[in-house]
């Protein structure tokens, strides 16, 4: 995992974003899956996920999880397409976590995925909150489609 000091340092603050009964949509980035042993102790949350690896990390804290299923991709193990997308369209969460792989100067949120960058769109527009975790090593960089701009969310959680 890249930077993973980094990302433990993220997660440590957007866990503080999560109470007791939340429901919880995390997209399949590495950095939303750290996210997990720092939710252990919240009691009755849901999440929510498009990641094969963040639900079984869930499930093995303890945790309820909902899957999309999909068609799972082979350098992320996320599932994408119409099937997660409409499974994904039937829930609403409280809180959305999810990552890219760069955020750029002026405040444009990227990623080379442009099908995982759909189920994102869909988690920001189904949460209350929505929170991009963002290592510093991501800031100043702009990649292939753009997901959103920094100020169509609460904040931006970082290690800066």
């Amino acid at each position: 995992m890249e930077y993973s000091e980094g990302k433990k340092e993220i997660a440590a603050k957007a866990a503080k974003y999560v109470n007791d009964g939340y429901t919880v949509m995390l997209d399949a980035s590495t950095t939303a899956c750290t996210l997990l042993p720092y939710l252990a102790d919240k009691k009755n949350i849901i999440i929510i996920t498009n990641g094969a690896h963040t639900a079984i990390k869930a499930v093995s804290l303890g945790m309820k999880v909902i899957c999309t299923g999909g068609e799972m991709t082979p350098d992320s193990y996320s599932y994408v397409g119409t099937d997660a997308e409409s499974i994904l369209g039937k829930y609403n969460a409280d809180v959305t976590f999810f990552s890219c792989r760069g955020i750029s100067d002026d405040g444009y949120v990227t990623d080379n995925s442009i099908l995982e960058n759909s189920l994102r769109r869909i988690m920001i527009i189904k949460s209350k909150k929505k929170y991009l975790l963002c290592d510093k090593a991501k800031f100043g960089k702009t990649y292939l489609n753009t997901l959103c701009h920094k100020d169509d969310l609460t904040d931006v959680i970082t290690d800066l």
